[in-house]
């Protein structure tokens, strides 16, 4: 999870493919395998996966999927603005905010949302881009400073250009969760789910 102060929660995941379907109630079922975003809603516990190649994202149906208007029978490939509808009434909207980052987000256009309660979803490549422009992966309108997230050697890393991050200027941070991160006043930090 990805907290960022007055802004909201974001469920990060950066594997290649992310398993979307519904809740599973794990009190019944204690050996059940949830889905990386399990909604609270009527689908199956495997619906789609989500795809990444390279700089492409795919979506393979095993429910009833649609992208836009198109019934998505096997795969498809996914365009950002695109819609993705699950089911009956499960509505998702998929974006990839710059081209200069393969990371995409999911938002919740319908009123279902995950088992833990987040603002979006965040299918993070290499790098996340935090700050107030449209380009920005999570849109913080009141920053001044835009921030980079990025994985290296397996850990999550930031960096500012201007600003300073917990009090060191211009130089790159290892983030470790539950640690909160400074950078000119702006608060976030990671949290393991």
């Amino acid at each position: 999870m990805l907290w960022v102060d007055g802004v909201g929660g974001y469920l990060l995941l950066h594997a290649d493919q992310v398993t979307i379907g519904g809740a599973v109630a794990t009190n019944l079922d204690p050996e059940a395998d949830s889905a990386d975003i399990a909604l609270l809603a009527n689908l199956s516990r495997r619906h789609a996966t989500i795809i990444r190649n390279n700089e492409s994202y795919l979506v393979q149906s095993h429910a009833s999927t649609r992208v836009g208007t198109h019934v998505v029978e096997e795969t498809t490939l996914l365009w950002s603005g695109q819609e993705i509808q699950l089911g009956n009434s499960v509505v998702l909207r998929f974006q990839i905010p710059t081209p200069l980052s393969a990371t995409a987000i999911i938002q919740f256009v319908s009123d279902h949302r995950p088992v833990h309660s987040v603002d979006g979803v965040i299918l993070m490549q290499d790098t996340l881009l935090l700050g107030a422009g449209g380009d920005c992966h999570v849109r913080c309108p009141q920053w001044t400073e835009n921030v980079v997230v990025f994985l290296k050697d397996g850990d999550f890393w930031c960096k500012s250009r201007d600003g300073k991050i917990n009090g060191a200027s211009g130089k790159a941070q290892k983030m470790k969760p539950g640690k909160v991160v400074n950078v000119n006043e702006i608060n976030f930090h990671l949290e393991a789910c």
